[in-house]
């Protein structure tokens, strides 16, 4: 689904492996005329485009194996371009037990959490070109007019 969803067709972005409980995923961001400045370095919101997505999608996933239903975005993200992107860039994802515990924590005390979950990509030869610290905000679904607080 995350394959054809437009605007990873759009910014030539490809899930090549997630883990059956989704707590990680490997992406590619393919380099084309499409996603590349004259000088064939990567745009950055293609770059963040990539970073940015699948937490999104992954963590509602996640918590309605423990019952819980919830709708997730990005409130805020710290994107450190280190090297230009002259390659395909690989972008791996990764939650932890510890992290899914405090998304766990803070939404039964009290209907939303928020935390900081990391993401890195890498060009074609392994060196870290872009690493993106994204402030993930769950909340319970759906929400009442009371928990507007």
């Amino acid at each position: 689904m995350m394959n054809r969803w437009p605007p990873s067709i759009a910014n030539r972005i490809k899930v090549v492996d997630i883990s059956e409980d989704f707590m990680k995923a490997k992406m590619v961001i393919k380099q084309s005329w499409l996603n590349s400045a004259f000088d064939k370095i990567m745009f950055g919101g293609t770059t963040y485009s990539g970073m940015d997505m699948y937490y999104g999608m992954a963590l509602p996933l996640i918590l309605s194996t423990k019952e819980i239903d919830a709708y997730v975005f990005t409130k805020e993200a710290n994107i450190k371009y280190l090297k230009a992107v002259k390659s395909d860039l690989t972008v791996f994802f990764e939650l932890t037990e510890k992290e899914i515990d405090s998304y766990v924590t803070g939404i039964n005390k009290n209907n939303k959490h928020e935390e900081w979950l990391t993401v890195k990509g890498y060009d074609n030869e392994g060196e870290l070109c872009a690493e993106t610290k994204l402030l993930t905000y769950v909340r319970n679904w759906p929400r009442s007019k009371d928990d507007e607080t």
